[in-house]
């Protein structure tokens, strides 16, 4: 029996070895505007052979994917030669010319590209001269984002504005989705990379004095973007930075993020604008400032210490102004628990809110603001009325699981309460830090327990084959004094192995195997669990993320759109020796 299950067991590590998911590291630009057509840098890992891409959206195709070609150091008199080429194309003479007198030229490095600089359009150039003419840093030049492939995409007029997640992949596997976007406004690129010796790249004017424009960009290292943006006078603008909803969290950077900073000149060179962290909590700027006399500004940007790779990338949309809204309580028909709303306007204010308690109970006490965008970090004390001395107070919540690009949860208070006798009582908010402001609002929820559990996976594609099995982990987060039994329940056709999470524990490891006799191409799929809740059965939708670590220490959970799955029922595709088109026999899981 032991010698079966052994043998069961390294057949699945033995299957495991052979394909590894594609990982798409970034989309450059990370959106484009509706009625167009635009190629796009997909740079990642294991995107050898990609078969296409998959939109949350309708109305975007592919209509074309060329792989990169990988680009070895170059011997010295080598390098050389294609520069002088590469400034040969510059200025109009395509032919190569004439090869340095080498012994060594037998050893060159030979790449499909470099044989036929003259005939790449200027983005292949601008992916070649860039690799060249800049220096490599190995501290900067992640593994993990080496490969590149240009992708052309057609939007439909008709798309609808939104983010969507965006999806590459292959006969191995489905990459984690990314972020891309689909805009109303016109874009606007950074120019291609252009060697130094040959001056500054000329950044286009962008327009927004009417409705405004989206600028598009990716910081590499020391970089600094500066656009130039003609701007109406005397009316007032919004600036909005999208970085960190693109790569939510660098495994190999600390800190583990990109975090741009903004600045807006005037023609003379003096600031009129500039902003860091927006609300000081979002490492992403958001601001608004009003053009003193209409003119071309420049808008600078770069990262706070000024690092950069090729996972930096940046949309900034600026807009006329609208004041922000303010969300609304979430009250409920018939809901019986107690809301509370307000807005600590001044700094040292305190919101006072009074409710009475009719008989002894417990009560669960939960406080929205950072998880609606509100700056305020909140601190919820409880008291009698008239009582100077706090029965209780909440401050941080600890989560064992970390959910969202930039997670806030932890920052709002949530505590129970168990009332003795029956009274009238407060419930004091107040800003740890002393702040305050017109958008500190913040909501209060007063209820009974409500005992239950949520569930989250850490990845949301699923590659599936026959007789491969592929391992998926849950997060299983109780909630409210809930210990019961989880099982989670997949499609048809999807064999689960280890799928019950028992009393007490917080996460499982699935085995999940196609056993259809179809193959399945690219759809959404739902995941659902269910355990028992005070003697009745309820179910809950298994909510799709992603894992990612941020600065080699801390992992959290990304949620997705929904769960993507593509079913093959033939055999397992293994990696192929890129020399001899053998099997790989020693490759290791990613």
């Amino acid at each position: 029996m032991k010698r079966a299950l052994l043998i069961f067991l390294l057949s699945i590590a033995g299957m495991a070895v052979f394909a590894a998911d594609p990982y798409a590291g970034y989309i450059y630009p990370s959106g484009m505007q509706a009625g167009t057509t635009n190629r796009f840098i997909v740079g990642g890992q294991n995107m050898w052979r990609l078969r296409g891409m998959h939109f949350g959206c309708k109305g975007l195709r592919v209509l074309d994917i060329k792989q990169v070609p990988g680009f070895a150091p170059p011997p010295g008199k080598q390098r050389q030669h294609l520069k002088n080429w590469l400034d040969g194309i510059a200025k109009g003479v395509k032919e190569e010319p004439p090869k340095p007198d080498d012994p060594h030229i037998s050893e060159w490095r030979s790449n499909s590209w470099w044989r036929v600089l003259g005939s790449l359009d200027p983005l292949e150039i601008s992916i070649v001269e860039r690799y060249l003419f800049t220096p490599r840093n190995p501290l900067q030049d992640a593994p993990s984002l080496r490969q590149m492939n240009i992708v052309t995409i057609a939007s439909d007029a008709d798309a609808k504005p939104g983010v969507y997640a965006s999806s590459i992949w292959n006969d191995s596997g489905i990459s984690a989705p990314r972020p891309f976007s689909v805009t109303a406004l016109p874009h606007v690129a950074e120019p291609l990379f252009m060697p130094s010796h040959r001056g500054k790249p000329e950044f286009p004017v962008a327009d927004a004095t009417l409705s405004g424009v989206v600028l598009d960009g990716q910081i590499m290292p020391g970089e600094t973007d500066v656009f130039r943006l003609r701007l109406s006078g005397g009316r007032r603008y919004s600036v909005k930075v999208t970085a960190r909803e693109l790569q939510p969290y660098v495994g190999d950077a600390v800190p583990g993020f990109f975090n741009p900073v903004v600045t807006i000149k005037d023609q003379s060179g003096r600031v009129v604008a500039t902003a860091d962290d927006e609300a000081r909590f979002r490492p992403d700027p958001l601001f608004d400032f009003k053009p003193p006399t209409p003119d071309v500004y420049t808008l600078e940007i770069h990262d706070v210490l000024y690092r950069g790779r090729a996972d930096f990338v940046y949309s900034i949309e600026v807009t006329p102004y609208e004041p922000p809204q303010k969300p609304a309580a979430g009250k409920k028909a018939g809901d019986k628990a107690l809301h509370f709303g307000g807005c600590i306007a001044k700094p040292g204010v305190k919101e006072i809110c009074e409710f009475i308690v009719e008989k002894p109970e417990k009560r669960i006490f939960e406080v929205f603001a950072r998880r609606k965008g509100s700056p305020l970090d909140a601190v919820l004390t409880l008291r009698k009325v008239c009582g100077d001395r706090p029965l209780m107070q909440w401050d941080d919540t600890t989560n064992k699981v970390f959910v969202g690009t930039v997670p806030q949860g932890e920052c709002d208070p949530v505590g129970e309460y168990d009332f003795k006798e029956p009274g009238r009582y407060v419930a004091e908010i107040s800003d740890r830090t002393g702040h305050g402001g017109e958008g500190y609002f913040w909501n209060l929820e007063i209820r009974d327990p409500m005992p239950g559990f949520e569930v989250y996976s850490t990845r949301s594609t699923l590659p599936l084959y026959r007789g491969r099995p592929l391992k998926v982990e849950f997060a299983i987060v109780r909630k409210e004094g809930f210990t019961g039994s989880v099982t989670l329940e997949f499609p048809k056709d999807v064999k689960a192995r280890g799928n019950v999470a028992t009393s007490g524990v917080d996460r499982i490891s699935v085995l999940l195997t196609y056993v259809g006799r179809k193959p399945l191409e690219m759809h959404k799929v739902k995941i659902s669990a269910r355990g028992k809740v005070d003697g009745r059965m309820v179910r809950r939708e298994v909510v799709p993320c992603d894992e990612y670590e941020q600065a080699f220490a801390w992992r959290h959970l990304v949620p997705a759109e929904s769960f993507l799955m593509r079913a093959t029922p033939g055999r397992v595709p293994q990696k192929q020796n890129k020399k001899s088109g053998k099997k790989a026999s020693g490759a290791k899981k990613r």
